[in-house]
């Protein structure tokens, strides 16, 4: 104990802090949990507060961990709002119960004026008795876990840095430079998916999707790559760069006199929001002779939610362009109706919910519904996703003006796409017909 008293007026600093370690570590003492704690939006502390406020609540924060860790723990301020310590922990007890309640409602209950019950901590907490990392590692081990928080509740959060969780922190950010790499490498590939006008029955448009594809062949699930994909942004460098191609693949159709059908390009969440988006949307179509109906922007129902009315302007531009805008996966999302209802858009998909299961005569007349509320709006409808007869010949019957889906067509290569353009089964729009 003389030595834990030692060390523990020397000054705190995250190089004495390793002291400790090393002194654990020399001791065998594993009976210990490493935790790095952070202040939740302390941003708005030195916002609201001034920052001479918020380094005094730092100071108490400190006072008060070596209060909570006194004659079982070591504590040091790593940096800003960081706090790095080491606490003694019975392994055979939660962390909870061993000593994270304690520090948690000691900072919840804070004496700090104005702050009383509404400072939030996130911890990242590394054990001992597992393995004793370099301490370098052990921090950054610990930070992984902290930004991973599993467990995430309205006061607090905290995660363990057990191997699952930094396996899944480190997949991530591979995966993230794999994305990078293949970008460079051109191994995202478009891919169209026909539209089918139900009057005609013949194809009447397509759909730009992209397809990441491996040198050897293979073709890597979407559901593996596309969470990370829109969080790094080089989904919206793809989009981009798959919107320039295919308008250069329409005007060189165009000037050979071959037919060509409008395509649609999918806005997401990230694209919409990205400050350059019109300027490199709008620059980039600019650069070719098309006509502007041979372009199609559909909106993900989820972009509109919280930012309707910006988005709403955003469609009003590119319509007043000459643009067709629609509403893609109409029905998955809470602001469907209120979009179809006050939204200026030219075409509403019914997402492919609509059409899985059996067609009951309660999803008819929902589908009914939906398809007579968008003729009264002069909106048309394209049923999305419908993959059996049953369906097909149900929303034709109905008035659906388009489908897509498999059960006409999958998402095929370009070339594949080309390949019917040049057939009898598409419905052509041509420069002619202008």
């Amino acid at each position: 104990m003389k030595n834990k008293d030692k060390l523990r007026h020397v000054s705190h600093t995250n190089e004495w802090l390793e002291h400790i370690y090393e002194t654990i570590i020399q001791k065998d003492e594993k009976e210990y949990a490493f935790v790095e704690m952070n202040i939740k939006q302390f941003r708005y502390i030195n916002i609201e507060y001034g920052c001479a406020f918020g380094d005094h609540v730092l100071v108490s924060m400190q006072q008060l961990l070596e209060t909570q860790l006194k004659g079982r723990g070591y504590v040091a301020r790593r940096y800003a709002d960081t706090f790095d310590f080491f606490v003694e922990h019975n392994h055979e007890t939660h962390v909870l119960d061993s000593f994270l309640m304690d520090i948690i409602d000691a900072v919840f209950e804070n004496g700090i004026e104005g702050l009383h019950k509404n400072l939030y901590t996130s911890f990242g907490i590394y054990l001992l008795h597992e393995e004793c990392p370099p301490f370098a590692k052990l921090q950054t081990l610990a930070g992984i876990a902290r930004k991973q928080l599993h467990h995430d509740r309205r006061t607090f959060s905290y995660e363990l840095a057990q191997q699952d969780v930094v396996q899944e922190y480190l997949k991530t950010y591979r995966l993230s430079t794999k994305l990078t790499q293949a970008r460079f490498l051109n191994q995202f590939q478009i891919y169209i998916q026909p539209k089918v006008e139900l009057q005609t029955h013949k194809i009447c448009g397509g759909e730009l999707l992209m397809r990441w594809i491996l040198e050897d062949g293979t073709k890597v699930p979407l559901n593996e790559f596309m969470s990370t994909f829109t969080k790094n942004g080089d989904l919206y460098m793809i989009d981009l760069q798959h919107f320039d191609k295919m308008c250069a693949f329409l005007q060189q159709r165009i000037k050979k006199h071959k037919a060509v059908v409008p395509i649609s390009f999918n806005v997401t969440n990230l694209t919409v929001f990205d400050g350059d988006f019109l300027q490199d949307y709008l620059g980039t179509f600019r650069q070719y002779s098309l006509p502007k109906d041979l372009i199609e922007f559909e909106f993900t129902e989820d972009i509109h939610f919280e930012k309707k009315d910006q988005v709403q302007d955003i469609i009003d531009i590119f319509r007043s362009e000459g643009f067709t805008c629609t509403l893609d996966d109409f029905g998955n999302g809470f602001s469907s109706f209120d979009l179809l209802m006050n939204a200026a858009i030219d075409i509403i998909k019914l997402d492919r919910l609509f059409f899985q299961g059996m067609l009951s005569e309660q999803r008819k007349r929902v589908i009914h519904n939906i398809i007579d509320i968008a003729k009264i709006k002069g909106i048309k409808v394209l049923a999305e996703g419908v993959e059996t007869k049953e369906y097909a010949r149900f929303v034709e019957a109905e008035g659906c003006d388009y489908i897509q889906g498999f059960y006409y067509y999958r998402p095929m290569p370009l070339g594949e796409f080309e390949k019917l353009l040049d057939s009898d089964k598409i419905l052509p729009y041509t420069m002619d017909d202008k």
